[in-house]
């Protein structure tokens, strides 16, 4: 992928070719200085309504990362949403975007932050995660804050507990999404809702989620948070008057604020016009490796015990965890999650058996997995199976280099991909599922790693239907 780059000063441009599709940002705010190329590159995106998509490099989603630069770019949003909202700096601000920048001393940097005082909001606040993407980074901005709550939205289909919201994600490939509560209070007492985000290109999205609970639960103030920020001066217009029919404020806050521009067919428009190319990534992987499986339950206590329906209207029995922000989190819960993570991951150290490990989230269930990951020693690389169709091409600066699809474990009318995952290289995986399934649903997910020839792959379940004593 070429992309070229204007002059020193601001606005900067900077233009891309997506597999035949242009795509021109001009860059007009960049608080940090931090280079694009450090946030995000770009793919081909296997979706009618829009065909590339902006791969975040510190998201911890596509691409593996070390699990505390996730973390960081939580807590980059925190303190500027804190300078731009409050008018209150963090005196760790310039280590923070520093460790963002090299990818040096993460640990040594976050744990600097988790020394210092949390911010205390002079409001109560909601934060909210958007699915599946931004379960993660919402929960990270969020660990920032006292006097404040945390909910991210959800795919599931939970028939027990009725959704206090249910709005669309227009362009997305899964266009529901719904919030569920097990406080009735949760959305009606914050007097500011935050809404977080990996990336906003219209912003629609926000709007319809700040329309829902408007409707529903008045608020004054709301806040859209996100790390890349490419509405047009339409889509601003917009917000103003949403702002006024409303009579509302919202508020915008990015590490990167542009305008996009896009020209040329996509990928998808040229593949129905009867374009054939070879789409996956040719390699000599072996289909009948032997990979070593293990199971780990951590039978955590903290849980919610409502089922879920999978597409066919069968039931997932094994109960949700607390601590995922699903149902809601407070400040005071959070502050419980990362000594639990801590504990379990120095444990997971002590099992590993190579110096190159990579550590796999599932779905929506980002945050928890990437807490203990980062703790569990050198040589971690952490990321999430998504939902998200990617064209992978092994081309440079390209976005996705080669994906692997699977069934979900939690529904096997569903795809789910991993991405730039290279073949021989890790020594072990360990991959974190929320809740027990069926060995049977585990078997195309172990196809995976047998074709990536896996050495040996850990599975760590956080609830099951049973209650055994502890194995980790």
């Amino acid at each position: 992928m070429n992309n070229t780059i204007s002059s020193a000063s601001l606005p900067k441009m900077y233009t891309y070719n997506v597999e035949g599709q242009r795509v021109s940002v001009t860059l007009t705010k960049n608080p940090f200085d931090i280079d694009p190329q450090i946030l995000y590159s770009l793919a081909a995106r296997q979706n009618k309504k829009r065909g590339f998509l902006f791969v975040s490099k510190v998201l911890g989603k596509h691409v593996p990362v070390d699990p505390f630069i996730p973390l960081l770019a939580g807590s980059s949003l925190a303190i500027q949403f804190m300078a731009k909202i409050h008018g209150v700096n963090h005196a760790d601000t310039p280590a923070i975007v520093q460790a963002l920048k090299t990818n040096e001393d993460t640990r040594k940097v976050y744990e600097a932050v988790l020394s210092k005082p949390r911010f205390v909001l002079p409001q109560k606040t909601l934060f909210i995660g958007f699915a599946e993407t931004a379960t993660g980074l919402g929960q990270a901005t969020f660990s920032s804050f006292d006097n404040a709550h945390y909910l991210h939205t959800t795919r599931d289909q939970i028939p027990l507990l009725p959704a206090v919201l249910d709005f669309k994600e227009d362009h997305s490939h899964a266009v529901n999404h719904r919030c569920y509560s097990v406080d009735p209070e949760l959305l009606r007492n914050p007097e500011t809702i935050v809404l977080v985000d990996d990336e906003i290109t219209t912003g629609n999205t926000a709007l319809n989620i700040i329309k829902a609970i408007h409707a529903k639960f008045p608020k004054k103030n709301y806040v859209v948070l996100s790390l890349l920020d490419w509405r047009t001066k339409e889509n601003r217009a917009n917000y103003q008057q949403h702002e006024q029919l409303l009579n509302v404020r919202i508020h915008t806050v990015a590490l990167l604020e542009g305008e996009i521009e896009v020209s040329g067919s996509s990928l998808n428009e040229r593949r129905e016009q009867g374009e054939q190319r070879n789409l996956e990534v040719e390699s000599d992987i072996a289909k009948d490796f032997c990979v070593s499986v293990e199971q780990k339950l951590l039978n955590l206590k903290d849980i919610i015990s409502f089922y879920s329906l999978d597409s066919n209207g069968n039931p997932s029995l094994a109960p949700y965890l607390g601590l995922t922000g699903r149902f809601g989190l407070s400040s005071e819960r959070e502050q419980e999650i990362l000594p639990l993570a801590k504990g379990i991951g120095e444990k997971l150290k002590l099992d590993r058996s190579g110096e190159k490990t990579l550590c796999l989230g599932t779905g929506e269930f980002m945050y928890f997995p990437m807490l203990i990951s980062a703790y569990m020693g050198d040589g971690i690389k952490y990321h999430s199976s998504t939902r998200s169709p990617i064209y992978p091409f092994a081309k440079p600066d390209y976005g996705i280099q080669n994906r692997f699809s699977f069934t979900s474990p939690d529904d096997e009318d569903l795809n789910f991909y991993v991405y730039n995952i290279p073949p021989n290289y890790y020594d072990e995986v360990y991959v974190f599922l929320e809740r027990e399934v069926s060995s049977a649903r585990l078997k195309p997910l172990l196809q995976v790693f047998a074709e990536l020839k896996m050495p040996r792959l850990v599975f760590v379940i956080g609830s099951s239907i049973e209650t055994p004593e502890d194995k980790v």
